[in-house]
């Protein structure tokens, strides 16, 4: 609509007419159950082989292009739809751990391309340690936030920041890395064991409800989240209410 500078009238109509606002929620499947099944599969095949359960120097080349693009891209995915879910645990955790997954990936991708020199992880590595700076500060937080909802979750948080941080350690101060990556490597696949189980009850909900068979998949949710309302209000979300800076 365009208004002529003669049209007062208008012009004031327009300046004090309140807007008509509709929001539509659209509600979509948990971004988490697809974030948690790419981070426990990439994560147990990558764990698995750092502890030396199978395979040889050369199976990273096979396995990663699967790791990226189910535990890297997938998860990525997931972490940005937790925007949409208004999910900032889900989209932090996933958001991050996908890249890590895909840099990775990449990274594996150039050194079967010849591009780069193959770097083994069971050594000394300080450029990787400098990765596990951000993706473990920032676990360790998603971790404590998770104490908010339920057990499961939160003990995987807890495993995968505990593997983190004894990878950074070693990557970073200690040339002999080899010992001590496999005591990472344990606390990485309880991450993904539980990553796992939380996925199965996500699906296991969405098939059944909250009937009996749920009953027997717990995840042991917290008093906190059991006591969370089912709409809740919004804390200053761009688009939804304006900011509140007191609030948040």
């Amino acid at each position: 609509m365009a208004l002529e500078t003669n049209e007062t009238d208008k012009i004031n109509a327009v300046l004090t007419d309140n807007p008509r606002v509709n929001i539509f929620l659209q509600p979509i499947a948990a971004p988490a159950a697809l974030g948690l099944a790419g981070f426990a599969g990439s994560t147990f095949i990558t764990a698995s082989w750092v502890a030396r359960w199978w395979g040889g120097p050369d199976s990273p080349l096979v396995f990663f292009p699967f790791v990226g693009l189910w535990g890297g891209l997938a998860q990525f995915i997931a972490g940005m739809y937790g925007f949409r879910a208004r999910d900032v645990l889900v989209t932090v955790v996933h958001g991050m751990w996908g890249a890590f997954w895909m840099s990775i990936g990449v990274l594996y991708a150039f050194v079967a391309a010849g591009t780069m020199p193959a770097h083994g992880i069971h050594e000394h590595f300080p450029e990787l340690a400098s990765w596990f700076i951000v993706v473990t500060c920032f676990t360790w937080s998603a971790a404590i936030a998770a104490t908010a909802r339920d057990i499961i979750l939160s003990v995987m948080l807890f495993s995968l920041a505990i593997g983190s941080t004894i990878a950074l350690c070693l990557f970073d101060y200690n040339p002999g890395v080899s010992a001590g990556i496999k005591a990472a490597a344990y606390f990485w696949i309880i991450a993904a064991c539980l990553a796992w189980w939380r996925t199965t009850v996500y699906l296991m909900e969405e098939a059944y409800g909250k009937g009996k068979v749920v009953k027997y998949f717990p995840v042991f949710r917290v008093p906190t989240e059991k006591g969370a309302p089912l709409l809740v209000p919004g804390l200053g979300e761009p688009g939804v209410k304006r900011g509140m800076p007191g609030v948040i």
